[in-house]
């Protein structure tokens, strides 16, 4: 989860784990020299001696500890490093080890506590037989990726690169390189299981360790048990499903790694996972069949192992995935009625499980839906019990975000003195929540007020309200009067349009309260804006920029120049793509009216090598060649049409056009063919292309082949051979299919017809798990709006504005206006992919019919063609506030 390291910094906003003014005990190498040098980085502590430099590559040393023992292992580790002379860093505090060896975080990272950089192979050699007697008696994590030094426990290495030498990818993310045994670049494999680049051989390879058997097929049986398949795998270990070898009965096997998957307070995995047997003993005495069935609990290496009945079902949270109303088109009366039923009877069982647990004397604490498992005739069961506590003595109070009380800790600890079952009763409520609306506790936590919009909703689409007893326990904990910045949904139901022109304003203003021009991040992003590009259109500056401009807001002097100059400064390594890079930052650019470097910027894009793997509209050749046409309409310089033609001339067709999309089987408007049929209609309808428009045709026909029944009508589309999650989301799904398709249907036949009716009325979803434009119900709202001008179809724009009234539920008053969270739900962002930036624009795109909202160029088209679509806000809603549009001026003009 890698939002993990990023929830711990600030209350508000996600923020890398080193930005925290609390990390906790620090580590400090004692005894080395004041003369060496000494930095911090993110994470790390570095020392290396005076006048030396780390090589750029080589065998890399690792040395693990178990948290007890962190500050003892390295102080003598590094008097290991000072007498050898070679540089080390190691994690500079407690809360940066804990988080490291988390249970959610990377496993490759797993075991890293300190990392010693020898000159070369002999030097490593020294080091690791200096360590291994030192270290001895020390225990620690396995490092997954390494192989350990002779029979040492916290001793290994791995070869790899010492310094960043990152080569960015097409999404903007980097990877890191070392040479093979060529001396070619190749990827650094940082993973799970110990890699060597091809030439390269492992000059300190002996027999297997102690204890280990090295396998030699996929088949893996031991302690009585084969296992059959993996269900999850994390940091703390995994969990299988498994069959007794002597039975035939098929059980679940959890597995804890030594030292790892640690909890805030320090204790690991192991030790939760004794736990956990012992509470399962202890109720299958007391309270029969209420927890899985202990069957064993035994050790095998370094990890642990419990064995216990296979409970059936999904977890709480697909269920309401798959059944709730919200999800499903056009669910009836009759249809929400059994689907209250069914709630009460599922929250019924959740209810007198805890009740029965609570009378054998124990509290669960993390009650939440993963920990709920629903079977196919609605039975509930309780599973992962390492949590469960003896009622009077909880430990450590820890639970699932969304889910669990959100005051201090101390509060916490007096409130459960003096009533031992307060966050059980709290995760229920949170249970009934989701039950009744769908969605995470988190906007509720923040937002009271939304329950009464989120209510208002259920009751419009179902003509009934949530079931009092439902009701009054999901809002048990909120205080549903306190003071809101939203309008209230009477507001709402009276004056729709006017409450979404006050709450686009509101989102405006929360967006401008947000900006922090001196930070790491202009604006408060997603984890991923922090390793992609911090400037891009997906999770950087772009792309608030692009959604302030659009609804004729300000942009402050700083922020532009920061956004200018640190754009053209990194253009060498970033990554070209529309959304993911250069073309996209360099479309906002020409927007502000900076066209020489706007112009710069996509030359450079353009020149990228990176191009040749993608095709697509978010990274690659479609993208990119978009941006030029949208840059022929600022600067009148038809070079640009001539190159977006030579760009779209490399992108192949059929099998080889599959090749260069995100994924096998990839589908949807960033990531597919559809981004592609963008490109083609805007090169038909500009240049009269007609191989482009059959081109387009062809695409789009290829896509709807693949596409699925969307629940309750209308189709929606998987997102790729892999991963059969059924999207209506504009990015890909339904949404960005009728986005692009619409557009086709002056030359389409009638299946096409069909196929963009249907995306239309999977895109009328109800209930959306994110109010973001990318992967949530601002994008919704904006393919309605757009669909809406499009095809001139007043039932689309009606559908926008009921869309757009369920942002509502989302919203959350902020210090200035209001903010949406983001990605995870766990922070607020301001980013166009799921932030407030997204729901901006696509209220911009309903209220003011700016037609060239999501980087199309329409006005660039009508400006060739006057008849090649209906004029922005035609449809059945009131006149646009201001007429305002972002699309390019008419070529020549001045921007």
């Amino acid at each position: 989860m890698e939002h993990l390291f990023y929830v711990q910094a600030h209350p508000d906003y996600y923020r890398p784990l080193h930005e925290s003014g609390e990390t906790g005990r620090p580590y400090r190498a004692s005894g080395v020299p004041d003369d060496w040098d000494h930095r911090s980085m993110s994470f790390w502590s570095i020392h290396k001696p005076p006048g030396t430099s780390i090589a750029s590559h080589g065998w890399k040393v690792h040395v693990s500890a178990d948290v007890s023992r962190a500050q003892e292992v390295l102080d003598t580790a590094a008097a290991v490093c000072v007498r050898h002379g070679v540089p080390f860093k190691h994690l500079a505090s407690f809360q940066f080890f804990v988080m490291l060896h988390h249970k959610h975080a990377a496993r490759e990272q797993n075991g890293k506590f300190i990392a010693i950089y020898p000159p070369d192979e002999e030097a490593a050699r020294r080091v690791m037989e200096s360590l291994h007697a030192e270290l001895r008696d020390e225990r620690g994590p396995y490092v997954l990726g390494d192989r350990r030094w002779a029979d040492s426990r916290v001793v290994s290495y791995r070869y790899g690169a010492f310094e960043n030498l990152a080569a960015v990818q097409p999404d903007g993310t980097e990877v890191l390189m070392v040479p093979d045994g060529s001396g070619a670049l190749v990827p650094d494999v940082r993973g799970i299981s110990f890699t060597l680049p091809d030439g390269v051989t492992d000059p300190f390879a002996g027999a297997p360790p102690v204890g280990r058997t090295r396998r030699t097929s996929r088949s893996v049986s031991f302690g009585g048990v084969d296992f059959d398949r993996v269900i999850r795998h994390s940091n703390g270990g995994g969990a299988y499903a498994a069959t007794l070898r002597d039975t035939g009965r098929q059980v679940f096997v959890k597995e804890a790694r030594a030292h790892s998957g640690l909890f805030p307070d320090g204790t690991g995995a192991s030790a939760h996972l004794a736990h956990e047997a012992w509470v399962l003993r202890e109720l299958g005495e007391k309270a029969p069949g209420l927890a899985p069935a202990r069957v064993a609990f035994f050790d095998r290496w370094e990890h642990s192992y419990l064995v216990t009945e296979f409970v059936p079902g999904v977890s709480l949270l697909q269920w309401v995935a798959q059944y709730h109303p919200g999800f499903t088109i056009a669910p009836d009366a009759d249809y929400y009625r059994a689907y209250w039923r069914r709630c009460a009877h599922v929250l019924g069982q959740i209810g007198d499980a805890l009740d029965r647990l609570h009378a054998a004397g124990f509290v669960f604490l993390d009650v939440s839906p993963r920990n709920v498992l629903v079977d196919a005739d609605d039975t509930v069961r309780l599973i992962d019990f390492e949590t469960v506590a003896e009622s009077g003595r909880p430990g450590g109070l820890f639970g699932t975000p969304g889910y669990f009380p959100t005051m201090r800790h101390d509060r916490l600890v007096r409130r459960m003195e003096r009533d031992p079952e307060y966050c059980d009763r709290y995760g229920l409520a949170g249970l009934a929540q989701l039950l009744a609306f769908g969605m995470k506790h988190h906007v509720t936590q923040r937002e009271p007020a939304a329950f009464h919009h989120l209510h208002a909703v259920i009751r419009k689409a179902s003509g009934q309200p949530v079931p009092t007893a439902l009701w009054e326990r999901a809002t048990a904990f909120a205080s549903l009067d306190a003071p809101s910045g939203v309008p209230t949904p009477r507001q709402v139901e009276d004056e729709p349009w006017q409450s979404l022109h006050t709450l686009r304003d509101a989102v405006a203003d929360g967006l401008a309260d947000m900006a922090d021009p001196h930070g790491t991040v202009v604006y408060p992003t997603v984890p991923r804006g922090y390793y992609t590009h911090r400037h891009g259109v997906l999770h950087g500056t772009a792309g608030v920029l692009h959604a302030l401009h659009t609804a004729g807001r300000d942009i402050p002097a700083d922020v532009r120049e920061r956004f200018r100059a640190e754009s053209l400064e990194s253009r060498g390594r970033s990554a070209p793509g529309l959304h993911s890079g250069l073309a996209g930052i360099a479309w906002v650019l020409a927007e502000l009216g900076a066209l020489e470097e706007a112009d710069a910027l996509l030359a450079e894009a353009t020149r990228s090598p990176l191009l040749e793997r993608s095709a697509t509209l978010a990274e690659g050749l479609a993208g990119v060649a978009l941006a030029h046409l949208a840059l022929s309409g600022y600067d009148g310089d038809q070079r640009h049409v001539e190159t977006a033609r030579e760009l779209r001339s490399r992108i192949p067709s059929g099998s080889e056009l599959g090749e260069r999309l995100e994924t096998v089987g990839a589908t949807g408007l960033l990531h597919g063919r559809v981004g592609v049929a963008l490109l083609d209609h805007y090169l038909h309808r500009l240049c009269g292309d007609t191989a482009a428009l059959r081109s387009g045709l062809r695409l789009l026909r290829e896509e709807a082949a693949v596409a699925a029944p969307y629940p309750g009508g209308g189709i929606a589309f998987r997102v790729s051979d892999e991963d059969q999650r059924l999207y209506p989301y504009l990015y890909r799904g339904s949404a960005g299919f009728s986005f692009v398709a619409a557009r086709y249907l002056p030359f389409a036949d009638g299946d096409l017809h069909t196929a963009v009716a249907e995306a239309v009325r999977a895109s009328t979803v109800a209930t959306t798990y994110y109010a973001g434009l990318y992967e949530g119900q601002a994008g919704l709202v904006l393919a309605l709006a757009d669909h809406a001008d499009v095809t001139a179809a007043p039932a689309s724009r009606d559908a926008a504005v009921e869309a757009a009234r369920s942002l509502f539920g989302h919203a959350v008053s902020g210090p200035a206006g209001v903010r949406f969270h983001g990605e995870y739900h766990m922070r607020f962002t301001a980013d166009l992919w799921s932030g407030s930036a997204g729901v901006l624009l696509a209220l911009t795109r309903l209220l003011d019919g700016a037609r060239d909202a999501f980087f199309t160029v329409d006005a660039l088209v009508a400006d060739a063609d006057p008849v090649s679509s209906p004029r922005a806000g035609e449809g059945s809603g009131p006149p646009t506030a201001e007429g305002r549009t972002t699309s390019p001026p008419q070529k020549g003009s001045t921007p």
